[in-house]
């Protein structure tokens, strides 16, 4: 099995715990007797800005039919109140602030005289994402990556900066925007914080049985390597029982 690690999900920007348990269990994979190449995909870079156009333009459009009358919540319907402003009272009180922003973003998107700059710009993107794992699955079976640049951050810790928080998203998108089998398993406890590391493992479309047989390989691999599951390691949250 000759498996890929991509080159622009790793370095800059990357917890160091992060890293170095994903090399562990790159090293595991090696035991296996399996073969490492690095691949370089270019237009990764761009994964996450055309994610952002292309996502919150289709949450826009598919939202756009919870409009309280014929579809979704309604809130504030007395009888005393038109369509519009039970609306208006309805989303507001059924959109979180998340979705509010994406619905806006995705609109401007999506308006007259924008649309091929913003919404066809990250499709083109897109197709220029999926070239990419094309031609890096000819070099193997499988690509791999960290799941995520750092471990899980606290709830509501990055509300204040969406962008911060997007950025987490950076090595999951690309599969997503390819349509191809991405999958991730823990591969261990990072050093800085004792929170799980995630191993992503992704496979050509319809190749999703290269992807369970690498998967399956290493939690077999990692469980005998640590003698018990990796939740067993972790701290206990505040609060639980």
């Amino acid at each position: 099995m000759k498996i890929g690690i991509v080159k622009q999900l790793s370095g800059s920007g990357y917890q160091k715990g992060v890293e170095n348990k994903f090399n562990e269990a790159i090293t595991e994979l090696v035991k296996l007797g399996a073969e490492i190449v690095e691949v370089s995909c270019p237009n990764f870079e761009y994964a996450l800005a055309a994610y952002y156009l292309i996502a919150p333009s289709e949450c826009s459009s598919n939202l756009a039919r919870f409009d309280s009358i014929r579809f979704g919540l309604r809130v504030g319907d007395d009888g005393s109140k038109g369509a519009e402003e039970v609306m208006n009272l309805t989303r507001q009180a059924g959109f979180g602030r998340e979705v509010k922003r994406r619905i806006i973003l995705g609109t401007y998107a999506l308006s007259s005289g924008y649309y091929d700059a913003y919404y066809g710009s990250a499709q083109k993107v897109r197709t220029l994402i999926k070239r990419d794992f094309e031609a890096a699955f000819e070099k193997c079976d499988v690509l791999v990556s960290p799941t995520a640049p750092t471990t899980a951050f606290k709830i509501g810790e990055k509300a204040g900066d969406p962008l911060a928080m997007y950025l987490n998203d950076i090595a999951t998108i690309p599969v997503n925007m390819a349509g191809i089998g991405g999958m991730s398993l823990p591969c261990g406890l990072a050093e800085e914080d004792g929170l799980p590391v995630g191993f992503q493992i992704m496979s050509p479309a319809m190749k999703d049985d290269r992807m369970y047989l690498v998967g399956g390989a290493l939690e077999a691999a990692l469980l005998a390597k640590w003698g018990k599951p990796i939740l067993d390691f972790a701290p206990k949250l505040a609060g639980s029982k």
